[in-house]
């Protein structure tokens, strides 16, 4: 099977456990907007991880949900997609997914992943901040000129905190409120 044979294929089960997922009555509730935000979140979510990354559910942990949600996911959603409400649905939206694939008996850990996504909400709610999106293109562009591997988790640890004592207001100037 090609990419796009998988994608159809991956596009098709998403389809069908959003159709399951939209009859439970805290996801029937919402409006139709917070319903639409819900099933891009799944959808963005679930082809980055088959597609993309070639994990079955039954394959996804921690690191993996992680991997998806803070180095993937604000990437593939469209400008227009990228707004706040949809970004306070995504534990929510995430949480549903593990529920239902937990129930369907396809992701063995769901309640591990519904855990992790608790702990990480507030950082999943979070995730796409103009100034921080910002400095995140600023420090990716100086770790390429310094051929940094990105793979290298402490490579990374250790520039970023090495660009911070570089650039120190630019680590300020992410949390301070400009209201």
């Amino acid at each position: 099977m090609d990419k796009m044979e998988q994608f159809q294929a991956v596009g098709k089960e998403i389809d069908q456990w959003l159709e399951q997922i939209m009859q439970e009555p805290d996801v029937a509730q919402l409006n139709p907007a917070q319903q639409q935000d819900l099933a891009t979140i799944i959808d963005s979510f679930v082809e980055i991880a088959v597609v993309g990354l070639g994990k079955q559910p039954e394959q996804w942990d921690d690191q993996l949900v992680g991997e998806v949600m803070f180095s993937r996911f604000v990437v593939l959603l469209e400008k227009d997609d990228q707004t706040q409400k949809l970004y306070d649905l995504i534990p929510f939206a995430l949480k549903k997914l593990f529920g239902y694939l937990g129930a369907q008996k396809k992701l063995p850990n769901a309640s591990h992943l519904t855990d992790w996504v608790n702990i990480n909400a507030k950082g999943l709610q979070s995730l796409y901040n103009p100034k921080f999106d910002d400095f995140y293109r600023d420090l990716v562009a100086a770790m390429r000129r310094e051929g940094i591997d990105v793979k290298d988790h402490q490579a990374v640890d250790d520039f970023t905190k090495l660009y911070l004592k570089q650039h120190p207001q630019a680590g300020i100037e992410l949390y301070t409120d400009q209201d």
